[in-house]
């Protein structure tokens, strides 16, 4: 994990939400790899997670707070952040039900400088704040970042 050419991700698309949920990766490295066992320290936990992934992707404008940056930011209590076990909710169409974890620490996230959860839920918003990112550019070495 500490190697520079590694990168802390990690993509299921949601494909399998009946059976798992993925979702809190970057809650569990920030609760057992910063936290708990050291092994970074939260400024560089916090970059592993943000501006390295969107330096090597490509990804203009997101992973760093920046005059012009995207405002992308989630506020932790990092003393406490991490995901619950995984549990069965029955919210999906037709009664269906999926699995979740729950975001213990997390106090809000934001989407473009739109508020999205505010440490408890979801805002609801007539259109989300989101967009698909379909422009990127040469992947940058963390030198040139």
């Amino acid at each position: 994990m500490r190697h520079p050419a590694g990168v802390v991700s990690l993509s299921g698309a949601s494909a399998h939400l009946i059976y798992m949920c993925d979702a809190g990766y970057g809650l569990h490295f920030l609760a057992r790899w910063v936290r708990e066992l050291v092994v970074f320290d939260l400024a560089e936990g916090v970059r592993r997670l943000t501006s390295h992934p969107a330096d090597l992707y490509g990804i203009e404008g997101r992973g760093r707070i920046a005059i012009g940056a995207t405002a992308d930011l989630l506020l932790f209590d990092p003393t406490t952040v991490g995901i619950t076990p995984p549990e069965r909710i029955r919210d999906l169409p037709g009664g269906g039900r999926r699995t979740i974890r729950r975001p213990p620490g997390v106090h809000g996230v934001w989407v473009n400088g739109v508020k999205v959860f505010d440490g408890a839920d979801y805002v609801k918003h007539a259109k989300g704040p989101g967009q698909v990112l379909d422009r990127f550019s040469r992947s940058r070495p963390r030198a040139e970042a």
